[in-house]
């Protein structure tokens, strides 16, 4: 009973060290980004978007700093944390009171997994929602031609037209796609002239192309058109749609699903939405393959002398499965390898080869 009770207290202590090392970390890199983004949203100051609109921006995505930096935060924070249990001789002092290197690594990673349902959950339910809103107030204090209406659907002014874009779909810098449009276009004395639907339509900087056009006529003698296609003068810039359209992998599961129906339905490349979709899915196991990859490091000895040196060796092999994550994810993009393949491959190679090392060291 005494032991169990002492296996108890161990456990919460190794997983309290680690949790306060990746909170500090990961509030250190946080406040480094949001300044880093300070600076660069101070440049585009004026008009409607003053400081305080500026710093509602950098509140509501703050979610979104958090998720990106968590990788680097749980491998720097969990070594650090165990780091400072390796200098003190306490790990040594666990070892003798029955805990191996595979039940410590163990409870570092759980560690790291409680941080990760916080942000699986953000990911889910709080940044999709709060970047898109972010976004479209920014623009909307810019120029006041942007809204965001109800279920994330995004409203345009254009000059005597008012669109409302049912899909937008982010393939490229330069690639844009939207899906089931509705148009209310005015006249000279700013009546409802006509309103006009379209299944998809693109937008190449100076007017719109729109595809599988529906248009009413209100005047007399007007009635209903179906076209094929159809063209209409834009005023809008291709930097607001950049500003404004949120990439894939800001999107909720639920709306990369949507939108990947959207791009097989219409014949669209698929594959941003698809990386996007199974780095999601990943991202859990990415994390944990990172902190994972530095774990060997810290049992390396357990004396101060030497210690940073290993933390630093840690953390630079983290990194660098980073790295190499990103690079899959370009190769993608030119070898014909399913993208789940490429997903799940650095993690598991590097999970099992971690392990492999834990054994020796």
């Amino acid at each position: 009973m005494a032991a169990v009770v002492m296996v108890g207290r161990l456990t919460r202590y190794l997983i309290a060290r680690v949790l306060l090392g990746v909170l500090a970390v990961s509030v250190l890199l946080v406040g480094l980004y949001t300044l880093i983004e300070l600076v660069r949203e101070a440049r585009a100051l004026g008009g409607g978007y003053g400081p305080l609109q500026m710093l509602w921006y950098l509140f509501q995505t703050t979610p979104r700093r958090v998720y990106d930096i968590f990788p680097f935060a749980a491998l720097i924070g969990a070594l650090m944390g165990l780091g400072v249990l390796a200098a003190g001789n306490e790990l040594v002092a666990m070892r003798a009171a029955g805990f191996d290197r595979r039940q410590i690594s163990l409870r570092a990673l759980l560690a790291v997994a409680l941080c990760l349902v916080c942000l699986v959950f953000l990911s889910e339910r709080v940044i999709p929602v709060l970047e898109s809103q972010a976004r479209a107030d920014r623009e909307a204090a810019r120029s006041g031609q942007v809204y965001q209406g109800e279920f994330g659907s995004l409203w345009l002014r254009d000059g005597p037209r008012t669109l409302r874009l049912g899909y937008s779909a982010w393939l490229s810098d330069d690639q844009l796609e939207f899906g089931e449009l509705l148009i209310y276009e005015l006249d000279q004395d700013l009546m409802l002239a006509r309103i006009l639907t379209a299944e998809r339509a693109r937008h190449d900087g100076t007017r719109w192309q729109l595809e599988e056009v529906e248009q009413w006529g209100l005047e007399d003698g007007a009635g209903r058109q179906r076209l094929a296609g159809m063209e209409l003068p834009s005023g809008l810039s291709p930097e607001l749609f950049a500003a404004t359209i949120a990439r894939p992998r800001l999107l909720a599961t639920s709306d990369l699903l949507d939108m990947l129906e959207f791009l097989e339905r219409n014949e669209l490349d698929r594959l941003p939405y698809q990386q996007a979709l199974w780095g999601r899915i990943v991202y859990p196991l990415n994390v944990l393959a990172m902190v994972l990859v530095g774990l060997p490091f810290v049992f390396r000895g357990s004396r101060q002398q030497g210690q940073g040196i290993r933390l630093f060796a840690g953390i630079g092999l983290g990194l660098m499965f980073f790295v190499l994550v990103r690079l899959v994810d370009g190769v993608t993009a030119i070898v014909p390898v399913p993208v789940w393949v490429a997903s799940v491959m650095p993690a598991a190679l590097i999970g099992l080869a971690t392990l492999l090392l834990l054994r020796r060291v």
